[in-house]
Order: C-alpha cells, then sequence, then structure tokens
C-alpha cells in the first residue's frame, strides 16, 4: 500500500499527517492527504516516515496549501505522542507577518465523539519563547531550531518581504516539555541536512 493509506495505524506519523485538521497543516485539505503522502512517498527529503518528519512546500501539481510546512513527532515514555508543526506563512505570503497562531503542537485525545486533536502548545513550549519566531524541526532528531525572521526589500524594489534569519535557540525534546539551549550555530539546518551529512 502507498504511504498515504488510509488504514495507517492511528498511533503513526502518517495517520497524523492524514488527520490533522487542515488549519494546522498549511490549510492542506484532508481529501487531499493521502495524494500528498503519496507524492513525497519518494523523496526522504521531504517526508521521512523513519524519523516522523515531513517538510512540504507546494511546487505545483494537485496538493494546494496556504505556506509550506514542517511536522515532527515529539515522542513520549508511556503516552501518545504529540506533533509539532510550523507553518512560515510571511514565507509563502510577503504580506502576512510572522504569527504565534503557525507555530503549533498537537495531541490526540479521547473525547465522547471520538479521538480529536487538542492544541498543547502553551503547555509545552518554554515559557518565554517568542512564538512569532520561525521554528523547523530537524529530520532525525527532536530539536526544534528557532530562528529570526528578516523583513527585507524584496528584489525588484516592490516592497517588503520576510526571510529566515539568524537561528537564535535551539528547542531540545526531554519526553515531555521543551528545554532551551543555545543554538549549536547561527544557521538554521537546511531541510535535507541530516546529522551524518
Amino acid at each position: 500500500a502507498a504511504p498515504g493509506t488510509a488504514l495507517a495505524d492511528e498511533h503513526t506519523f502518517q495517520h497524523a499527517l492524514l488527520t490533522i485538521p487542515p488549519k494546522y497543516l498549511a490549510d492542506i485539505p484532508r481529501n487531499q492527504r493521502n495524494l500528498l503522502l503519496e507524492m513525497l512517498s519518494t523523496d526522504r527529503n521531504r517526508l521521512d516516515l523513519k524519523h516522523e518528519w515531513l517538510h512540504w512546500y507546494s511546487d505545483g501539481g494537485d496538493v494546494r496549501g496556504t505556506s509550506m510546512a514542517w511536522a515532527k513527532e515529539l515522542p513520549r515514555p508511556n503516552k501518545s505522542p504529540l506533533i509539532f508543526v510550523h507553518m512560515p506563512k510571511p514565507f509563502a505570503k510577503p504580506v502576512i507577518p510572522p504569527g504565534a497562531e503557525q507555530t503549533i503542537i498537537l495531541e490526540r485525545q479521547a473525547t465522547i465523539l471520538g479521538m480529536k486533536w487538542r492544541d498543547v502548545t502553551q503547555q509545552v513550549m518554554p515559557e518565554g519563547v517568542d512564538r512569532n519566531l520561525h521554528f523547523r524541526s530537524r529530520r532525525e532528531d527532536t530539536t526544534i531550531e528557532a530562528g529570526e525572521w528578516n523583513h527585507v526589500p524584496s528584489r525588484d524594489g516592490a516592497g517588503k518581504i520576510w526571510t529566515f534569519g539568524t537561528r537564535v535557540a535551539d528547542l531540545h525534546w526531554n519526553g515531555e516539555r521543551f528545554e532551551v539551549r543555545k543554538p549549536a550555530s547561527k544557521k538554521l539546518t537546511e531541510s535535507w541536512k541530516t546529522d551524518t551529512d
């Protein structure tokens, strides 16, 4: 079966990508998620199910969203994993400023109506971390890199655009919460790089 099959086990990262509400995954409709996973299944630099990691961006085709998105599973001992998502909407549309709602941490929770996704960002994100930053999940570990946004003139002189700036912190996942650490570098890691590259 293709990686995007709807039969994916409900506790897997794959299932999360199929069921997360569109507003938390760059507004990609759920009815396009199987196609999304199938399309990315051969590109480990954009979807790595072994490491529960996604970096989606639209370069045409049938799957449409409102921005690129990073997603990463955050394992927890004896609990269902959390899902980290960051949607850098200013990068997609220069008129949209960075916003806290573009970075979300989700938990699957049982309700009387079935399993639902719940926003637990406030409980998990360390106090004092500016959620208006750009957050980039790494592929092979659970560190999230936080970087500034730069608002700079566009090359065509038609106004200003947002670009990714200096990395200011690394958020290390300890199994329950993030711990803020000094960044290992001032540069954000490129999506296709790994710790072993």
